[in-house]
């Protein structure tokens, strides 16, 4: 077997250095075509997805489902390109006792129309493919284009199948393995006391018996105007929660600064032990771990805190935001030391090397730089993603730095040398989240599909792939002992994985929103988490 090109400097080992790829297999061609005939609805006070389905001249039509259009207001259909179109409440279509609507849009752009399909041909087992524009949470709180893949589960008239949805993607198209059009997303819901996702669809031949009697709206005129994007997130209190593998919950704070985005622990510090959260109305919420007294809130960015990391002596505190800078703050007198300046857009992710002398930025220009946080010189930027970057993280003897991104692919990178060793891919959507074991050798990778990937580091091989979420995986970390792996996932769920065997050992219930971050102290003792609700939840082992 190949060693995969991690030079000695890393594992004291000779090796080659090459780069290495794992690959998976892939849809080109329907990830093209479902893209472009996805559209973006959006409303002020709600949004969702639809698919162009039919085109008469220059008169699109789009098809949705009734409760994304219902509310009497204005939408907004935004098309593959970007481009922006008014509907107005009066000129949408709806299917009487049928979720489904249509929108009217019109404009000399050539756009893509979906080709339809025979949904009365569907069978159990058949692939599918479902679109939509869901509001993403963590770093990238925006309305982002999702295509997943599954497989039907019950045909008819009401489709189910397997594939990982979301709130956004209601009005999306339901495509079979030939590009066709056979139905349209409706809703998605996790079976009580269980991690099992049921999502379910309208067939398109009860809409195309429909379209024939019924007179087409026509739209007013052709507009693309840019307008803002709705906040379509509602507070809820938490719920009754399980625990496992002894960990109960201690305390739950909640932050009145917006939604949170991620924590981070300091293990100790002159302060005592704190937590940390970045919140979305760009301010930090640090409190005592301990009490859960807040202690004070750090304001500086003009916009939210997507990453907050602190270093392993509790000293220091970096930030990044959407305000495209990092922040250095002193965890002693909470003070701000500096601010680093160089990403052209959204500061996505951060790392911090065990001995707290370089710091590691992520963005969503497609970079990652390498920061002297004590003097605020720029050392390295690195460039070899082709999207966002959305995690980093440093191997614990401080040499390895692994970024994962959008591009669905983890690049491995000589901390000091700014070398690319390799890039491991094996992701269906984007990498959001890294973690690497305490004895340097594993590598544990969640995505947007919902899976957790196990690399072995010497080989560049995936070892596994863990699959319970049924949501995507935003947050990951290692206990000390290298025993447990533990995730965070937007199905509102705390996983616990035995990484020895591969299996769950138990699952932490308790959040009602999306969890977008987790972290663990130094010990091991206690975890906390953070959701889009704006609640941290503390949970403790008995010592």
């Amino acid at each position: 077997m190949n060693r995969f090109p991690i030079p000695a400097l890393i594992f004291g080992t000779a090796a080659t250095i090459a780069l290495v790829q794992v690959t998976v297999a892939s849809t080109p061609e329907i990830d093209q075509i479902i893209q472009a005939v996805t559209v973006r609805i959006d409303g002020q006070r709600r949004g969702g997805s639809g698919v162009i389905a039919s085109r008469q001249g220059d008169i699109y039509y789009v098809l949705t489902n009734t409760h994304v259009v219902n509310a009497p207001e204005n939408y907004t259909i935004v098309t593959v390109d970007g481009s922006r179109y008014p509907v107005e409440a009066t000129d949408i279509l709806s299917m009487p006792g049928v979720d489904l609507a249509v929108l009217a849009f019109k404009s000399p752009s050539e756009y893509r129309v979906a080709e339809l399909g025979n949904s009365d041909l569907v069978q159990a087992g058949d692939a599918v493919y479902v679109a939509g524009w869901p509001r993403s949470g963590g770093s990238l709180r925006r309305r982002i284009f999702v295509n997943t893949e599954g497989e039907i589960t019950q045909g008819g008239d009401a489709l189910s199948y397997t594939n990982l949805v979301r709130a956004g993607m209601s009005g999306g198209p339901i495509l079979n393995d030939r590009a066709q059009l056979i139905g349209i997303n409706r809703i998605v819901r996790l079976e009580q006391d269980s991690d099992e996702i049921v999502a379910s669809g309208v067939a398109i031949n009860l809409f195309l018996n429909w379209w024939k009697t019924v007179e087409l709206p026509i739209p007013r005129g052709e507009v693309t105007e840019r307008s803002p994007l709705p906040q379509d997130i509602t507070p809820s209190e938490p719920v009754a929660l399980n625990t496992g593998d002894n960990f109960a919950l201690a305390n739950t704070l909640r932050t009145e600064n917006g939604s949170i985005s991620t924590v981070a622990i300091a293990s100790q510090s002159q302060q005592g032990q704190l937590v940390a959260s970045g919140n979305s109305d760009g301010t930090i919420s640090v409190w005592n771990l301990s009490t859960g007294e807040l202690i004070t809130t750090l304001e500086g960015h003009e916009k939210a805190v997507n990453a907050v990391v602190i270093s392993r002596d509790g000293e220091l505190l970096a930030s990044g935001s959407d305000d495209s800078t990092v922040k250095i703050w002193n965890l002693n007198n909470f003070e701000l030391v500096r601010t680093l300046e160089g990403h052209q857009e959204t500061v996505s992710s951060l790392a911090i090397a065990p001995n707290g002398k370089t710091l590691v930025s992520g963005s969503w220009d497609k970079t990652i730089k390498i920061w002297n946080p004590t003097t605020g010189e720029l050392l390295q930027t690195l460039s070899d993603h082709s999207a966002l970057i959305s995690a980093l993280t440093v191997s614990p003897n401080g040499k390895l730095l692994a970024s994962g991104s959008q591009d669905r692919t983890i690049k491995l990178w000589n901390l000091n040398t700014g070398e690319l060793f390799g890039t491991l891919r094996g992701h269906s959507l984007s990498v959001l989240a890294i973690a690497i074991s305490p004895d340097g050798k594993t590598l544990a990778s969640g995505s947007g599909d919902g899976t957790i990937g196990l690399w072995n580091l010497l080989t560049g091989e995936k070892v596994v792939t863990l699959k319970g979420h049924a949501d995507g995986v935003w947050s990951l970390a290692i206990a000390p002992d290298g025993g447990t792996l533990m995730s965070g996932s937007w199905d509102r769920t705390i996983k616990l994985w035995n990484l020895a065997t591969a299996r769950l050992s138990s699952t932490l219930e308790g959040h009602v929103a999306y969890v977008n971050s987790i972290a663990l102290s130094q010990d091991g003792t206690t975890l906390v988490s953070g959701d889009l609700n704006s609640y941290v939840h503390i949970w403790r082992k008995p010592r």
